[in-house]
């Protein structure tokens, strides 16, 4: 009788439990409880069952879950958060398992996180720490025209995920650190990006190569132009939202931002055009056509994101939005899954794919390579993009109840009595006065019981 007793609770409680979990109406905030009750310490993220990581792949997830604690305010969220620093960073701003001396633009993506806890909470450690990510950046190894390497064991290589690993961390820190020279750092990171533009770009295809070596050497480069075989997803999607970080940090007087924003704009069309039009989301090797290739999470996520955020923020045409959306209802289609404990996944997750280095030579960049590498469920490299999709899809007012309605009322808020400053029918035909910069962000607003679209 006792163990009947005991089993029946235990079937509702693990009942209780999945109702509360499935009863959340936020993607991210469900993706959020589920990391967090997979791994309950933050530098546990990228699967080390007990050792703290200091590595981009917990910074590319911490970075979204931040996002959803400045939107929702959770406070065990917050909590969570804030172990990362406390753990990885000493009192005298040392940190745990990073190496200056291996010039890896991987392991100044953390940082990023860092910084943004920082702007949030300010403490002598985490700037002394900031610092150190700053000097090796100042120090990186470049190219002959001047962009870093991605590490020092790739000599003179340059890798589209390098880009975001190192990028938005630089311009961000500057403009915050060195308000002075804000604009040389900015040039620098310029110059950086539309040299990669320039070098990784492939007119074939209207695609960027995964990376370019600038000594036309190594075995997985061109001999003619030193680029690598193939548009691998996910560099691509590292690349735009790198992009889009750096956007987000350099204001709109900056005189070179419109060559940023050129890039971002090219790389996101790109992208909408090779998006599958069946499933809406994207093929890991973006080039190929093949029966091997397979249909991937993080690379979708990402895209996903950058779509929806570009839209918002003005810098993509809006016709894009609807990519964005159905590029995000193809990822919970094909890649989300609800498990039995109450708790989701993000699936087919390719777990990792790169170039070299000289020991390693089955990393060509071909194809093949490409399809060998493992794919998993709940990669930090996706799973945190997914998390910044989700929130895009919730500043649009969908959840997971009218994720398939075609919305008419996205959202409504308070108004006030003051005017709006751009009004438009729900049709999208301008109504009102001519908008300004100090515009309510886009969306659908109710003000004396009408709706108006602001765009």
């Amino acid at each position: 009788m006792n163990q009947l007793r005991a089993f029946v609770l235990s079937v509702v409680f693990t009942f209780c439990g999945m109702l509360s979990s499935y009863s959340q109406s936020h993607y991210s905030e469900w993706m959020v409880s589920s990391e967090m009750k997979r791994t309950p310490h933050p530098y546990n993220l990228n699967f080390s069952s007990w050792w703290p990581q200091w590595s981009y792949q917990v910074g590319v997830e911490l970075d979204p879950m931040l996002d959803v604690y400045l939107k929702y305010e959770d406070p065990q969220l917050l909590a969570y958060l804030k172990e990362y620093p406390q753990k990885m960073i000493d009192a005298n701003g040392n940190i745990t398992g990073y190496s200056y001396s291996d010039f890896n633009l991987d392991n100044v993506r953390p940082g990023h996180f860092i910084l943004r806890m920082y702007e949030q909470e300010p403490s002598k450690k985490d700037s002394i720490a900031i610092a150190t990510l700053m000097k090796q950046l100042d120090n990186q190894p470049r190219t002959n025209n001047g962009v870093w390497w991605h590490k020092e064991i790739y000599h003179w290589q340059v890798w589209l995920d390098g880009v975001f690993m190192g990028m938005p961390f630089y311009t961000r820190a500057a403009g915050r650190f060195y308000p002075d020279e804000v604009n040389d750092f900015y040039d620098d990171a310029v110059d950086q990006m539309t040299t990669t533009d320039e070098k990784t770009f492939d007119e074939a295809t209207g695609l960027w190569k995964h990376a370019w070596d600038e000594t036309h050497t190594m075995f997985w480069a061109d001999p003619s132009t030193g680029q690598s075989q193939h548009t691998w997803g996910r560099a691509l999607g590292w690349y735009a939202m790198a992009l889009s970080e750096v956007l987000d940090v350099m204001p709109e007087s900056y005189a070179r931002r419109g060559e940023v924003l050129d890039i971002f704009q090219r790389v996101m069309a790109a992208v909408a055009d090779y998006q599958d039009e069946a499933t809406g989301v994207w093929y890991d090797v973006m080039d190929v056509d093949d029966p091997r290739n397979y249909l991937e999470a993080t690379c979708s996520s990402m895209f996903a994101y950058c779509l929806l955020k570009g839209v918002r923020m003005g810098w993509l045409e809006p016709s894009l939005r609807q990519n964005g959306i159905k590029a995000y209802r193809g990822i919970i289609n094909e890649f989300v899954k609800k498990n039995s404990n109450g708790t989701i996944s993000l699936t087919k997750c390719c777990e990792v794919s790169g170039l070299g280095p000289e020991n390693k030579p089955q990393r060509d960049g071909s194809f093949e390579y490409y399809m060998s590498e493992n794919v998993r469920d709940n990669d930090p490299k996706g799973v945190g993009p997914f998390i910044w999709a989700s929130l895009e899809m919730e500043e649009l007012g969908y959840n997971i109840d009218n994720l398939n309605e075609e919305l008419t009322e996205i959202r409504s808020v308070e108004c006030g009595d003051s005017d709006m400053d751009a009004i438009y029918s729900i049709t999208g035909v301008r109504m009102g006065k001519q908008a300004d910069a100090n515009r309510l962000p886009a969306g659908i607003y109710v003000k004396s019981g009408r709706k108006f679209v602001v765009h």
